[in-house]
């Protein structure tokens, strides 16, 4: 926001659609964009990684970027990030360099949880013992509700996004889910996770990244021109 503000002073003093003044820095503010937007978008995206990271591995090293290609598709269609009828954008203006900017903290956000999970997942314990296995299915549980309670809002609402909710890309993240908990189940019961499981991932995957894709470029388009 305080690049977007001084590559346009004109803005400057003015209101923006969430009350915030441009190019005044806060510490009400400041906390608030930290806690109530940072805390919350950083969950809903936390919870569509672990959806989707058992279907990237042909990534490779490039697996960050490859989730955050898709978040971008999958949140700038559910959100009101990219709306074209957000009032910010005539304020501020340059557009194209909004864009570019929303789109590299998708791909910034892809990377980093991309590598923190790498780095948990050699430092933590195994689930051998009785105590892991009990914090692990805690945390699991609680990962559930927060899904349950994040996907049905952010997905299927149009408060979300101020906009028709993208049903085709929602949908295709919730079929997306469904593999990803078939797959936990066959792994659970030590059984090799079955077509089935594959054929939803897979499925869900290319539809979030399509149709979420299309929307997003239709924004993108409306915004710059």
């Amino acid at each position: 926001m305080r690049i977007a503000g001084a590559a346009n002073p004109g803005a400057r003093g003015r209101t923006t659609e969430a009350g915030f003044t441009v190019g005044r820095i806060t510490l009400d503010g400041t906390l608030g964009l930290v806690v109530f937007v940072g805390l919350f978008v950083g969950v809903g995206g936390a919870v569509l990684y672990i959806i989707f990271r058992p279907w990237l591995p042909r990534a490779g090293k490039w697996r960050g970027v490859a989730f955050g290609v898709l978040l971008f598709a999958v949140g700038s269609a559910t959100s009101d990030i990219l709306n074209p009828d957000n009032v910010d954008f005539l304020i501020l203006g340059n557009g194209g360099l909004l864009v570019a900017m929303i789109f590299g903290l998708f791909i910034g956000f892809g990377v980093l949880i991309d590598w923190l999970f790498g780095v948990l997942h050699l430092r933590l314990p195994a689930a051998e013992s009785p105590p892991a296995r009990a914090m692990y299915s805690t945390l699991a549980v609680l990962g559930l509700v927060l899904a349950a309670l994040f996907i049905p809002f952010s997905l299927f609402t149009e408060q979300a996004c101020s906009c028709d909710p993208p049903l085709l890309a929602s949908s295709s993240v919730v079929v997306a889910a469904a593999g990803t908990l078939v797959r936990w189940w066959s792994g659970l019961r030590g059984q090799r996770y079955s077509p089935i499981a594959r054929l939803l991932g897979w499925g869900g995957l290319s539809g979030a990244l399509v149709f979420g894709l299309i929307r997003a470029v239709s924004d993108v388009v409306e915004i710059v021109g």
